[in-house]
């Protein structure tokens, strides 16, 4: 049996749907421990599959003993591994860390084509009603080139995340189709989520996917679906309950969310 899991909830609302066309619980970013958890080595199973897929049908995070990228995608997850095979997984799959939401569009835009990365951040963005709120994000399209990352499967005790992403897999793809699947949070998430963008990415062919470092555009559609409630469970697991998460670990999350070599200690 895996750990119980204690909940803290924060659902804001605000403006919209009309009242009662989306069930309650639809526009709540489903989230299992926190990033700064992960960030501290706290790989162990804190909830299966079968727990969190209730709560959505999209989102990302990372599975037992940080084996690789998952990417929930339509309601399947799929495990894009460090030996750069995906592949989809069985309900009773453990994860240390997940996000998730039922993926109801409230905008949808065009990016200009031949963006990289960078330059689809600043004008997505810009197009943020507003940036006290969460944020997830599809976009499916072509790209010119795409380049990410995983993470190989770790042993215990389990190193912190920036000393295992020192083990990271390059992985880079010209000319294909596939979909960004992930979110854009608040500043003042920070310690419990990624502040700003994060992004997997699975090839329309499910073969190929992972962490989003880069990417060009050719052409794509971007679908955003605004998010006012955010239900994260805590842990009840000694590795979590021991953790130190009162550190800064903001500078470490950067270098690893960039795929760059981790800060010296």
């Amino acid at each position: 049996m895996l750990p119980l899991l204690l909940a803290l909830s924060a659902t804001v609302q605000s403006g919209g749907r009309a009242e009662g066309q989306v069930e309650r619980g639809r526009d709540t970013l489903y989230q299992v421990s926190t990033i700064d958890a992960l960030l501290d080595g706290v790989y162990g199973p804190m909830a299966t599959l079968a727990d969190v897929l209730p709560h959505g049908d999209v989102g990302i995070g990372t599975f037992e003993a940080l084996d690789g990228e998952l990417i929930l995608l339509d309601g399947q997850v799929y495990q894009a591994a460090a030996d750069g095979v995906v592949r989809p997984m069985p309900p009773e799959t453990a994860t240390p860390f997940i996000a998730v939401t039922h993926f109801d569009a409230d905008q949808s835009l065009t990016p200009p084509a031949g963006q990289d990365f960078a330059g689809f951040k600043t004008w997505l963005e810009a197009a943020l009603p507003s940036r006290n709120i969460v944020y997830a994000i599809r976009v499916d399209g072509h790209f010119g080139s795409i380049r990410y990352r995983s993470v190989p499967r770790q042993q215990t005790p389990y190193p912190p995340l920036a000393e295992a992403a020192r083990e990271q897999v390059f992985f880079a793809r010209d000319d294909i189709e596939g979909t960004l699947i992930g979110f854009w949070c608040p500043s003042f998430t920070k310690g419990v989520n990624v502040p700003g963008f994060h992004l997997h990415f699975l090839s329309a062919d499910r073969r190929h996917g992972g962490h989003v470092l880069d990417f060009t555009l050719a052409e794509a559609a971007v679908q955003l679906d605004h998010t006012n409630g955010w239900d994260v469970q805590l842990p009840m697991q000694p590795a979590f309950l021991a953790s130190d998460l009162g550190a800064d670990r903001s500078e470490a999350l950067h270098a690893v969310e960039q795929g760059r070599p981790a800060p010296a200690d």
